[in-house]
C-alpha cells in the first residue's frame, strides 16, 4: 500500500514538473554563442560595454516569435531555460583571461613591482602553471595551442570550472532545501523573471498589455541615457550625454558632499532597473539598507578620513578633492573597508547559522528521508556532501601539490568551511533583498591574514564556493513557479559551461590572431588593463594590506548588532533588521538611493493609481518590462556600432 502511495506520488510530481531543457533550448543557446558571444567579446575589448543581459532579451523574443511562426510556441519550462542560459554563453568569453595573463606575465608595468620574498621582479615569480614564462615564445605566437598553454588552461578549467561546479550544485540544493522549502525566503526577482516567461510563452493579453506598456517606458528612457550616447560616441565619436550614466555623482562639483564631508561620497544611479527593483521590495528593507549604505560610504568615510585619520592613513594620503564616486569607491574599498566588509560577511555567516540552526536541521533530515524534499528533486544528502566534500578535498590536495608550502589545514577550513558559511549568507541576502552580497578578493585577503609570505599562493588557490549559489538559487525558485524539473536547469547550465568554453576558445583566439591584446585595435584593453595590472601588483607585493583587528571588531558588531535586534524583539516587539542594514554597508548609496525612490514612488504613487491589489499582481511583470526595453536598446545600440564599424575597418 505504501509502495503504491509513493508510486502515485512520484507520477503526480512528473507530471507537475516539466522539461525544460529540450532541442529547442539548447538550439537557442547555440544561437547566443554563435551570434551573440563574438558581438559581446568585441565590444568588451574596444569599449568596455557589455550586452550580456540583452542577450538574454534578444535570444527570448527571436525563439519565441520564431516558435509561434512555426505554431510550435515554446513551452514555459523552455523559456525559462533559455532565459537563465543566454546570457551565460554569451556573456563569458573566458579565455579572455589566459590573454591577460600573457599581458600580465610580459606587461613593462609587473616589472617594476618586487616579488617581498624574494626579492626579484614579479615576472620571474609568476609559476609557470598559471602562464607561460615571460621569455616563452607562447606570447609571440598568440595561440593557445601552443604547448606552454596546455597545462595552464587545463588546470584553470578543472579547478575553477569542473570542480566549482560540483560544489556550487551541492550548496546550491542545500540551501535550496533551507530558504526555499523551510524558511521560505521571497526572493523577489525570482517573481519576476517569472512574470517575464509566462507572459512571453502564455501571451495572455491582459499581462501582454502591461508587459509591453513597461517595456516601452523602460526602451525610451534607456535610448536617452545609453542608446543616444552610445550611437553619438560609437558614430560620430562626440560624447554626448543627456542624463549622467551610470550616475549623477554628487561627490564633487557645486552640489558635492565633500564640500562639507571630505572623503564621502554619494550619488544617485541613473539606470531605470535600479529604480523599478524599489517597486518589489518592501519599503523598510529599502530604508534599512539605504541607512547602511549611507552610513559606511558616506558618513564612514568622511570620518575615516578626518576623525580616524591616523588609523587609515594610506587612505588620508590618497584623497584628494575633486575625486569621482567611481574612484574614492574604488580606493576606500581598498584601503578602508575590505577587512571590515569580511568581518561582516563572516559575522552575518555566524548569525545566520545560529538564527536558523533548527531549519538547517530540518533541511538536512528531509534530505535524508526517503520522502519530503528528495521528492522534489533534491539528491539525498550523502551525495551531496560526497560531492561537496569531495570536490572541496580534491581542490585543496591540487592547491597543496602546486603551492605546498602554504598550510593545508588553513587551505581545507577555508574551503570546506568557508564556503558554507558565505553560501548560506550570501543566499540570504539575496533572497531578502535581492542584493547580490558576495565579497571582493576573499581569497587575497586570506592569503594576507596567513602571513604566507610567498607570491605563489595569490596565482591559485583551492575552490571557494558560494558566488554562484544566492542566484542559482533563486534560478530554482522561479523554476519552481515555471513547474521546470530542477535538474533541467542544472543539466543547461553543463552545456552552457561547455558552450562557453568552446566558442569563447574560437573567438578568443580569432580577436587575438587578428591583433595583439592590448593594442589601438581594442582600446578599451590599453586603458583598462594597466589599471587592473597595478591593482594586482600592489596586492602581489604587498603594498595593501588589511588590518586583522578591523575584522575582528566587525565581526562583534554584526554579533552585538543581532542580540540587539532579537532582546528588542523580544521586550518590544520591534524588529531591527539586521541583514538589510548590513547589506547596504556593501552597496554604494547611488543603487540604493534610486531603489529608495523606486520604493516610495511604488508605495505612495502608483499604488494609489493602480489600487492597493491591482499594483500587487502587476508590480513584479512592470519590472520585467523595463528590463526588457532596457536590454532590448542597449542591444540595438551595441550592435548598430559594431556594424558601423566593421563595415569601414581598414585592412591594413
Amino acid at each position: 500500500m505504501n509502495g503504491e502511495r509513493r508510486e502515485t506520488q512520484k507520477i503526480a510530481i512528473s507530471e507537475e514538473f516539466k522539461p525544460g531543457f529540450t532541442w529547442r533550448s539548447a538550439l537557442a543557446l547555440v544561437f547566443a554563442s554563435l551570434t551573440i558571444l563574438p558581438v559581446n567579446l568585441y565590444l568588451q575589448l574596444v569599449s568596455g560595454a557589455t550586452i550580456a543581459g540583452a542577450a538574454t532579451y534578444i535570444t527570448l523574443i527571436v525563439f519565441t516569435e520564431l516558435a509561434s511562426l512555426m505554431g510550435s510556441p515554446l513551452t514555459t519550462q523552455e523559456v525559462f531555460i533559455i532565459f537563465m542560459m543566454a546570457s551565460v554563453v554569451a556573456g563569458s568569453p573566458v579565455y579572455i583571461n589566459f590573454v591577460y595573463r600573457s599581458y600580465f606575465v610580459t606587461s613593462p608595468i609587473t616589472w617594476t613591482f618586487k616579488d617581498p620574498f624574494s626579492g626579484k621582479p614579479l615576472p620571474e615569480v609568476i609559476p609557470s602553471f598559471w602562464a607561460p614564462p615571460y621569455y616563452s615564445m607562447a606570447h609571440k605566437v598568440r595561440s593557445f595551442l601552443h604547448p606552454e598553454w596546455i597545462f595552464p588552461q587545463l588546470l584553470s578549467h578543472f579547478q575553477f570550472g569542473i570542480l566549482f561546479i560540483i560544489q556550487e550544485i551541492a550548496l546550491t540544493m542545500l540551501c535550496s532545501a533551507l530558504y526555499l522549502d523551510i524558511e521560505e525566503l521571497p526572493f523577489p526577482l525570482a517573481d519576476v523573471n517569472y512574470q517575464l516567461i509566462e507572459t512571453l510563452s502564455t501571451r495572455s493579453e491582459e499581462k501582454m498589455n502591461v508587459f509591453l506598456g513597461s517595456a516601452f517606458i523602460g526602451a525610451f528612457y534607456s535610448f536617452i541615457v545609453y542608446g543616444i550616447p552610445t550611437l553619438m560616441l560609437g558614430l560620430f565619436n562626440v560624447q554626448l550625454q543627456i542624463i549622467p550614466v551610470p550616475w549623477a555623482d554628487l561627490t564633487t562639483g557645486y552640489l558635492g558632499v565633500e564640500k562639507i564631508m571630505p572623503g564621502a561620497c554619494f550619488g544617485i544611479s541613473t539606470d531605470p532597473l535600479a529604480f523599478a527593483t524599489g517597486f518589489i521590495l518592501p519599503l523598510r528593507v529599502l530604508i534599512y539598507m539605504f541607512i547602511g549604505s549611507v552610513a559606511t560610504w558616506t558618513f564612514g568615510n568622511w570620518l575615516a578620513l578626518t576623525v580616524f585619520r591616523s588609523y587609515f592613513p594610506q587612505w588620508a594620503s590618497e584623497w584628494k578633492r575633486g575625486m569621482s564616486l567611481s574612484l574614492i569607491w574604488q580606493r576606500s574599498l581598498l584601503r578602508v573597508w575590505i577587512g571590515p566588509q569580511i568581518g561582516i560577511i563572516v559575522g552575518l555567516s555566524i548569525l545566520t547559522f545560529l538564527w536558523s540552526f533548527r531549519a538547517i536541521l530540518r533541511s538536512l533530515k528531509s534530505l535524508m528521508r526517503a520522502r519530503g524534499l528528495r521528492e522534489k528533486g533534491y539528491l539525498p544528502l550523502p551525495v551531496l556532501l560526497l560531492m561537496y566534500l569531495g570536490a572541496t578535498g580534491l581542490s585543496v590536495l591540487l592547491f597543496h601539490f602546486f603551492v605546498p608550502d602554504f598550510p593545508i589545514l588553513f587551505a581545507a577550513l577555508v574551503s570546506m568551511g568557508f564556503s558554507f558559511l558565505l553560501a548560506t549568507v550570501s543566499t540570504r541576502i539575496r533572497g531578502e533583498t535581492t542584493i547580490y552580497a558576495y565579497p571582493p578578493y576573499i581569497w587575497w585577503g586570506i592569503v594576507y591574514l596567513s602571513g604566507y609570505p610567498k607570491t605563489d599562493a595569490f596565482f591559485f588557490q583551492p575552490v571557494i564556493g558560494g558566488s554562484s549559489v544566492p542566484l542559482w538559487t533563486e534560478a530554482l525558485k522561479t523554476a519552481r513557479l515555471t513547474r521546470t524539473r530542477m535538474f533541467d536547469f542544472f543539466k543547461a547550465f553543463i552545456f552552457a559551461f561547455v558552450l562557453y568554453l568552446a566558442f569563447s576558445f574560437i573567438f578568443v583566439s580569432f580577436f587575438w590572431l587578428m591583433a595583439p591584446i592590448p593594442s589601438y585595435v581594442y582600446p578599451w584593453t590599453t586603458i583598462q588593463w594597466p589599471i587592473q595590472a597595478i591593482t594586482e601588483c600592489m596586492w602581489y607585493s604587498r603594498q595593501i594590506t588589511t588590518r586583522v583587528d578591523l575584522i575582528g571588531y566587525s565581526i562583534a558588531f554584526v554579533l552585538i548588532l543581532g542580540v540587539i535586534q532579537k532582546v528588542l524583539a523580544r521586550l518590544t516587539g520591534f524588529s531591527l533588521d539586521v541583514v538589510s542594514l548590513l547589506t547596504g554597508t556593501t552597496v554604494i548609496p547611488p543603487g540604493v538611493v534610486t531603489m529608495l525612490i523606486g520604493g516610495l514612488v511604488g508605495r505612495f504613487l502608483l499604488q494609489r493609481i493602480f489600487g492597493r491589489e491591482r499594483w500587487r499582481e502587476i508590480n513584479s511583470l512592470v519590472v520585467a518590462g523595463i528590463a526588457t526595453g532596457e536590454g532590448i536598446i542597449v542591444g540595438i545600440a551595441a550592435a548598430s556600432i559594431l556594424m558601423f564599424k566593421t563595415a569601414w575597418i581598414k585592412p591594413y
